[in-house]
């Protein structure tokens, strides 16, 4: 009798405990999905929200704030592409290239704005976009007065060279291995210092050479005329902006408008501003 009523008694138990688990199941699917839904914003919902959201870096070649106006490249290009979308733009800062790309995925933002590389690591993740600009690193020297300017690599030996941690670093110790040794590489790791306050150390005679991509080089060349920018270190670095995978038309529409606005007046105008005009003096107070 007793067996019985076990036996019932774990019968009547077991549907409870079955629903149970299939509701939980279906909840835990359910709200992966909405989560999943949360990301999913294109071009439709961008211009439905009115703000477009772009991510990119504090710097003089991207974005940065002088005397409480927004300023900056990539900023001014940004804009541009907002207006043609009909929408606002609100930019959203990062620390580091790895930061911009997770803030993307998280969500926080619609597309990067910002000279990304190409590279496999991610291409599963992004859909590239816009303008495909082609990058390369080079040595910041000074170009003027008794010392004459290193024209080849080989010259690198026996030369102290202060680079950030990162790219530029790994990209010398490779070459010092390529030439045998004797390139004296200074690893700067303070955070407060940028790569741009290294060049700007260079063009004062404080430091006697860093690394830097030539555009962000060409750029303080505009402030630093007495700096020599032409010795590469690198192949050439494919770079652009990107999205996520969920935003194909919002990839599609920054591909039209670059392909349509590279000979504007507005582009033209910002490309003077920021990388032909010489401005002919200290820049880094901009940057603060």
């Amino acid at each position: 009798m007793k067996v019985k009523e076990l036996k019932l008694s774990a019968k009547s138990l077991f549907l409870p405990l079955f629903l149970i688990f299939v509701c939980c199941i279906s909840g835990c699917r359910k709200n992966h999905h909405s989560k999943e839904e949360g990301n999913d914003r294109d071009l439709t919902q961008i211009k439905d929200s009115g703000e477009l959201v772009v991510l990119t870096l504090y710097s003089s070649t991207s974005y940065f704030i002088y005397r409480g106006q927004e300023m900056g490249f990539q900023y001014e290009l940004s804009e541009q592409f907002a207006k043609s979308l009909g929408v606002k733009l609100r930019i959203e800062v990062a620390n580091n290239v790895h930061e911009l790309i997770q803030k993307l995925l998280a969500g926080e933002g619609d597309m990067i704005a910002y000279n990304l590389p190409i590279t496999k690591e991610w291409k599963d993740s992004l859909i590239y976009c816009g303008e495909d600009v082609i990058t390369h690193q080079v040595i910041v020297q000074q170009g003027n007065g008794k010392k004459k300017p290193l024209k080849d690599v080989t010259e690198l030996i026996g030369k102290n060279i202060y680079v950030k941690p990162g790219k530029y670093y790994d990209r010398l110790v490779n070459l010092n291995n390529e030439l045998g040794g004797g390139i004296l590489i200074h690893k700067v790791t303070n955070d407060s210092i940028t790569t741009e306050d290294l060049i700007t150390q260079v063009a004062q005679g404080k430091i006697p050479y860093t690394v830097s991509d030539n555009d962000l080089a060409k750029l303080n060349k505009t402030y630093y005329p007495n700096l020599n920018i032409n010795l590469s270190i690198s192949f050439d670095q494919r770079s652009s902006w990107a999205v996520r995978k969920d935003s194909p038309e919002l990839a599609a529409a920054a591909n039209k408008w670059h392909k349509e606005n590279m000979t504007s007046p507005a582009y033209t105008a910002s490309m003077k501003r920021y990388f032909e005009n010489s401005k002919m003096m200290p820049h880094s107070p901009i940057l603060h």
